[in-house]
């Protein structure tokens, strides 16, 4: 069935949705308030309460074709969530908020005390007690004295990332003592039509680049899905996104075609989204992103992981679980039919896998988990994986860039990428220390890519306590026919099984691989510099 596309329209399975307009205004009074515990646990939603203008909730094979026309959202509204559906398509759609939830300024001045800011119009504020305080006609931010915000500075004619920061600004902050980052302080003041940042002034703040503030909370995604199946994605452009760009949390089958974050003369700022670009979290299947732009996002461009919770103690066939991120998105990731590991404290030493039949919640970050069998003697602080909460990955034909960010990829399935184009590095991370986002590499093939400047390469870097028995986190690395311009293409450590053979170094450099507590590599074309780092020994309790 075919049906004309209008705001306000009840939402029908087995339905084909049109946009007949050019462009679509979306105020409060257009949406669902929507108050879930499953939603108000991630990160995409922070609040009790938040307005939604397309819920899809409980739907089977619909798809909406908007025929190119733009979604403007005025004020904090979160374009579609797509809740226990499947088959669900969103094609051909742009979307903008009438307010960018960052603020932008041209530098015309910069010391090592103090930078000159222009105002981008799109991004009205005021001065009060030391600070900017953004607004649009529905919202504004008081906050920019509080914790701390990515401040990021871009080149303005390349819009290349020029540097990273986090910032805080007022004559009177609100510092949360057990933040664990330690942003720059800064106070603001009016000179004529200018504003001055006062304050450490870092030395990539230069002339005739553009300071960018990120100052709101990631509590927006332009799509948020959860627990979903089989959704695409074609031809989606953002302009300027609250949160993240796509964020997928336990959903399964996910296809990007022709995703787009990218500047041009409709653009309301040099930045398209003031998160990731795309973030999946303990997605399941196949995740498949192919001939899509992904730039000027403040944070990763891509970032797919899981999460590992940890041993709080045992009983029988059930295991007491703890949330161990810091991140209170995280609490909820694990499923019943879920297969787990457990390991030996935070190495990859296999001590179990199970079955999750029960779980129960104990406390805000205990989970009891009643497993398949009888549990083994696990200690408290061993980490639990979610085996099932990993995805194979297909990146093909894809542009990455104008960033300060990377493509941070976690998953034990099987990841391709290739035919991209990209001026930002791949990151193989895995965290046991602060955020606990899992998802070793087992099967990695990055082939026929061109990687443009010295700061994109292949980056393997874990938190993971090595052992005797395993050593390794990352293995099955193969880097196979890209064209590299920085003459140290791959940099890391504990990964097996790494080959590097046809890639070349565009400036005709000779290439060297530095590797740290590295096992086999088969490299051609370069030379391997190996390092021991003493600092990570096993722990033997």
């Amino acid at each position: 069935m075919t049906k004309e596309f209008q705001i306000g329209i009840v939402l029908e399975s087995d339905t084909e949705y049109v946009a007949t307009k050019k462009e679509y205004h979306v105020y409060k009074k257009d949406t669902s308030e929507v108050c879930d515990g499953r939603y108000v646990a991630l990160r995409a939603h922070d609040t009790d309460e938040f307005d939604v203008f397309l819920l899809i909730k409980g739907k089977k094979n619909i798809t909406f074709d908007f025929c190119g026309a733009t979604l403007v959202m005025h004020g904090k509204i979160q374009p579609f969530l797509i809740d226990s559906s499947e088959n669900i398509t969103v094609k051909n759609c742009k979307v903008v908020y009438d307010r960018p939830p960052y603020t932008e300024a041209l530098i015309l001045e910069a010391t090592s005390e103090y930078a000159r800011l222009r105002l981008n119009e799109n991004c009205p504020c005021r001065i009060e007690d030391g600070r900017l305080i953004p607004y649009s006609s529905t919202w504004e931010n008081r906050k920019l004295n509080h914790k701390g915000c990515f401040y990021q500075v871009f080149e303005r004619e390349t819009r290349k990332g020029a540097g990273i920061g986090l910032g805080v600004m007022g004559n009177t902050l609100v510092l949360d003592p057990n933040w664990g980052f330690f942003p720059h302080t800064y106070t603001a003041e009016a000179d004529g039509e200018d504003i001055l940042l006062k304050g450490e002034i870092p030395e990539y703040y230069k002339e005739d680049r553009i300071l960018v503030i990120a100052h709101e909370t990631r509590s927006l995604s332009g799509i948020f899905a959860i627990d979903s199946k089989n959704l695409a994605v074609e031809n989606y452009r953002i302009m300027s996104g609250w949160g993240m760009g796509f964020y997928a949390y336990r959903t399964q089958n996910i296809t990007l075609d022709g995703f787009c974050l990218t500047y041009d003369e409709e653009s309301p700022c040099l930045i398209t989204n003031a998160a990731d670009a795309l973030h999946t979290f303990g997605t399941s299947g196949r995740l498949e992103i192919k001939n899509s732009v992904f730039e000027g996002m403040i944070d990763d461009a891509i970032n797919i992981h899981s999460n590992f919770r940890t041993v709080d103690h045992v009983c029988g066939n059930v295991i007491y679980t703890d949330l161990a991120s810091c991140e209170k998105q995280a609490a909820d990731l694990y499923r019943v039919g879920d297969e787990i590991a457990v390991y030996r404290g935070k190495t990859m030493e296999e001590l179990a896998r199970y079955t999750v039949e029960k779980i129960e919640k104990v406390s805000n970050t205990v989970q009891k988990f009643t497993v398949d069998r009888r549990v083994e003697e696990h200690q408290a602080g061993d980490l639990i994986e979610n085996i099932t909460a990993n995805c194979d990955v297909l990146i093909e034909n894809c542009i990455f860039g104008k960033a300060n960010s990377h493509l941070r990829l976690q998953s034990r399935g099987k990841v391709i990428m290739r035919n991209c184009e990209s001026e930002l590095p791949v990151l193989l991370s895995g965290d046991a220390s602060y955020w606990f986002e899992s998802g070793p590499m087992t099967d990695l093939t990055v082939e026929n890519c061109r990687f443009i400047g010295e700061y994109a390469k292949i980056n393997i870097v874990s938190e993971i306590f090595p052992s005797e028995r395993e050593p390794y986190y990352h293995r099955n690395l193969k880097i196979i026919n890209n064209e590299f311009e920085t003459d140290s293409p791959l940099l890391g450590g504990y990964a097996d099984k790494i080959v590097f053979k046809g890639n070349r170094n565009s400036m005709g450099k000779p290439m060297t691989l530095t590797l740290t507590n590295c096992g086999s590599v088969d490299a051609e074309g370069c030379s391997v510099e190996r390092k021991n780092e003493e600092k990570r020994k096993l722990r033997t309790t």
